[in-house]
């Protein structure tokens, strides 16, 4: 029975002390250079917005905080003067997202090819602190433009969207993956993590072309090769293996690049939150058959474990 109803849930739940809304993006201008993006905003006044040249290695990001202005019951979100992500289209999954930084922006339109996949099944998977609501947009069309410092790009692209909320963060952390396939296939997983790093809850849930799902408990993560950030010393896995038997799953996941780290609170001098957020590549098979694809990771550990 699905715990989460459209576009009701779309909107804001002010009932609940955390949500947020992510979207990530693989994007390639009219030259054929490759980007990555995301955005992401916080009912608890938090705005996250990166922008990578994924060719020339360089990422930028910038965090901010303001009041959220968000509607219940309907898709809008509004952030101080410019920024906004909204509903275009009440008969389709389309959006308008624009979301500005110094320096860096981006003003891109989404269609979703596929319905809202919900997280576990029905919407109601187990995280951090207990039992969180979540659903994604796996496969979004995108058209727009795209700003880093000194230029303004027309791109296209695809991207992925995803949309939580619960009451109690919790203390550990997770290694989440999103894969978007060549063939049309998303794949998407992650662990929930102890304070010692031992695995509390996972899931891995495959959406085919015709919006069937797959998903399972039973799988292998395994992280095969580390990068340690100059700025923060905390060591992420930049090259992954996943494995699933019952349909063939192998892929391994490598980081587009390793320097992808957002440093949240660093201008306070007090405290650092640190954590990934990136573009991979995957590649390896799938019931039988060779596969490959883009894909986004984010690689968090609550406050209470920073170092």
């Amino acid at each position: 029975m699905p715990r989460i109803h459209f576009p009701k849930d779309e909107g804001v739940h002010p009932d609940y002390m955390i949500e947020w809304w992510y979207v990530h993006f693989n994007l390639t201008d009219s030259g054929g250079r490759e980007y990555g993006a995301m955005a992401a905003y916080f009912n608890l006044g938090l705005k996250i917005l990166a922008v990578s040249d994924l060719e020339g290695e360089k990422y930028h990001h910038v965090v901010s905080g303001s009041p959220l202005h968000s509607t219940e019951g309907s898709f809008e979100l509004r952030w101080g003067v410019r920024d906004q992500w909204y509903r275009t289209d009440r008969d389709s999954y389309s959006y308008n997202v624009e979301s500005y930084g110094t320096d860096i922006g981006l003003n891109l339109d989404l269609h979703s090819r596929k319905p809202p996949l919900l997280g576990c099944g029905n919407g109601l998977v187990k995280w951090t602190g207990g039992t969180s609501y979540y659903y994604q947009l796996t496969r979004l069309q995108v058209k727009g433009t795209l700003e880093l410092p000194g230029r303004t790009l027309d791109v296209t692209g695809l991207g992925v969207m995803d949309h939580q909320w619960m009451n109690y963060l919790g203390r550990g952390g997770w290694n989440w993956f999103c894969v978007q396939l060549d063939n049309d296939i998303e794949i998407v997983f992650w662990q929930i993590v102890n304070p010692d790093e031992s695995v509390k809850h996972r899931n891995l849930t495959i959406m085919f072309p015709d919006s069937s799902v797959y998903n399972s408990g039973r799988f292998k993560l395994e992280r095969r090769d580390t990068w340690v950030s100059p700025e923060s010393g905390r060591e992420y896995g930049i090259v992954w293996r996943v494995r699933e038997k019952t349909r063939g799953l192998d892929l391994e996941l490598r980081a587009r690049y390793p320097q992808q780290e957002v440093r949240m609170f660093q201008d306070l001098h007090v405290y650092t939150f640190p954590f990934w957020e990136g573009s991979m590549v995957a590649s390896g098979h799938l019931d039988g058959e060779a596969v490959s694809g883009t894909g986004f990771a984010e690689f968090v550990r609550t406050p209470d474990e920073m170092k």
